[in-house]
């Protein structure tokens, strides 16, 4: 893991940097579900901004890249 975030609701977001994915652990479980996986190449920065989204720095690749948690109507 190169990076840990936690959502208004206290669940844990671990980004997987061999795997290339986000894993949410909710409080006390011993294991995670995979919330993201996708095309990415040493990920090693992570955040939830105020909107709720996953925002991950991709660095060999250059760029930023978000995702939603929630599906909004």
């Amino acid at each position: 893991p190169t990076a840990i975030s936690f959502d208004p609701y206290g669940y844990m977001y671990i980004l997987d940097y061999s795997n290339a994915r986000v894993q949410r652990w909710l409080p006390g479980a011993s294991y995670g579900v995979t919330v993201v996986s996708a095309a990415m190449n040493a990920p090693v920065g992570m955040r939830i901004d105020r909107l709720g989204n996953i925002v991950i720095a991709d660095t060999s690749y250059h760029r930023v890249i978000s995702f939603a948690l929630t599906c909004r109507k």
